[in-house]
């Protein structure tokens, strides 16, 4: 026996049928059931519970999904006119949404609750680290602590990845940060030729010791994997307090470089902060500053004979002009060319890293999301990481560059190699080079 409802609320019939839907009786209050039906108010119904499904399961914004499935539910007439207004719909969301979170933390100290720190299926632990929580004590002889709270992510499956790498990318993002943490900090290994995001973690600064921290964890974890973390190369930026806790932290087989793009970056913002924008329209002295970025692409024991030739075809006053920007080169960037010359890297620049913190926020759909969505985020993102990693095992290749980049880096090997073979010279080669300066990635 089956037994319905009316779907109006003040209405007490009860309808009986077989199992095979066949009808029966009705029975309740009353016995008539006369109301006629509304097609509008089920399509509405329907529209409605597929927003709040949504809402408990989905980080899009409310207004957004109220509109997707408004779209997408193809309403009649009838149901558009009687529909409540998108702004009321979305504070009806908002109301379910917010049933389903923590309250939102007003400092960096709160409780996180246990199914924050798991995947979506509850099976696997994905708070990797918690640096207020006495559990997560970490073994370091020297004692390092950080500035403030640390809260890290991985899970396993990412470690293993981690530290089997050999090459790692380490960056920081700021504007998606939750409140209470200045940034989000996120190492990615380079795993048969692709980018793959291995820990997560939320920094209360940029000082050395913070990342120090961060590293012993990882140390720890390693050795718990009876393995190492011990890359060759890390790629990041030009963070003074990321440089020395890596040349601290990590073996002397690991080299740290700075990103090219970063490079001819700084370069260019002191360009601007001397006023020679203008002067950047004239050729020469625009071949010359290009020559100076390129000096990142040429094998680093050219480098210093190199910059002392720059500016040698310029007239005198062109000289005095760039004077300044050739003294900032020199006394910002020549005494330490190894942390910056990319000459025969793989990868010259952290666009895999900027790359996905662009696509990231993109996901979290709002800067400084509050701490519970920003986890959540996590959680998803971690099952699509572990697809990816699938992908990869099976066979997956990497992304192809665009025609354009693989034709600037077949031309710059092709130069490199015309050196090498002294067919041209080391000054041939940065003019060379220097061409790429703007484009290269």
């Amino acid at each position: 026996m089956k037994l319905w409802r009316c779907a109006k609320r003040d209405c007490g019939v009860l309808l009986h049928t077989y199992l095979n839907d066949e009808f029966k009786c009705f029975s309740g209050k009353k016995v008539n059931h006369t109301h006629l039906p509304n097609p509008a108010a089920i399509e509405i119904r329907d529209a409605k519970e597929k927003m709040r499904q949504r809402a408990e399961k989905e980080l899009a914004p409310l207004q957004e999904i109220a509109e997707q499935e408004i779209r997408n539910g193809l309403l009649s007439g009838d149901a558009l006119a009687n529909l409540p207004n998108i702004f009321e719909i979305g504070w009806g969301l908002g109301h379910i949404r917010r049933k389903q979170i923590p309250p939102i933390p007003n400092s960096a100290s709160f409780i996180i609750p246990d199914s924050y720190t798991k995947d979506h299926l509850g099976a696997n632990t994905l708070l990797l680290n918690d640096s207020e929580n006495p559990q997560f004590k970490v073994d370091s002889s020297d004692g390092i602590r950080p500035s403030g709270r640390v809260l890290m992510w991985s899970s396993d499956i990412q470690l293993r990845l981690l530290f089997n790498s050999e090459r790692l990318h380490m960056d920081s993002t700021f504007s998606t940060s939750p409140p209470h943490f200045e940034q989000v900090f996120i190492i990615q290994s380079i795993h048969h030729g692709t980018c793959v995001p291995a820990v997560y973690a939320f920094l209360p600064g940029r000082k050395a010791q913070t990342y120090l921290y961060l590293f012993n964890v990882l140390f720890n974890q390693a050795k718990k994997f009876n393995q190492e973390l011990d890359p060759v190369n890390i790629m990041t930026d030009f963070e003074s307090g990321l440089i020395k806790a890596i040349s601290i932290g990590f073996s002397e087989r690991t080299t740290q470089k700075g990103c090219f793009f970063h490079f001819c970056q700084s370069i260019y913002r002191h360009v601007q902060w001397l006023g020679l924008s203008s002067s950047y329209i004239n050729l020469m002295i625009r071949n010359v500053i290009k020559q100076a970025m390129a000096l990142a692409l040429v094998p680093p024991s050219c480098v210093q004979v190199l910059f002392s030739e720059l500016g040698e075809e310029l007239t005198d006053d062109e000289r005095e002009e760039i004077s300044g920007l050739l003294k900032y080169i020199d006394r910002q960037w020549m005494r330490q060319i190894s942390t910056w010359n990319v000459y025969e890297l793989p990868d010259r620049t952290n666009n895999y890293s900027e790359g996905y913190n662009n696509r990231f926020k993109e996901r979290l759909h709002k800067t400084h999301s509050n701490i519970w969505i920003f986890m959540d985020s996590i959680r998803h993102e971690t099952n699509t990481i572990h697809d990816l990693i699938q992908q990869i095992h099976s066979g997956m290749p990497p992304r192809t560059k665009r025609s354009q980049t693989r034709t600037a880096q077949q031309r710059m090997t092709e130069l490199c190699n015309r050196f090498n073979q002294n067919e041209i010279t080391m000054r041939d080669l940065l003019r060379g080079l220097s061409f790429y300066v703007a484009n290269q990635k």
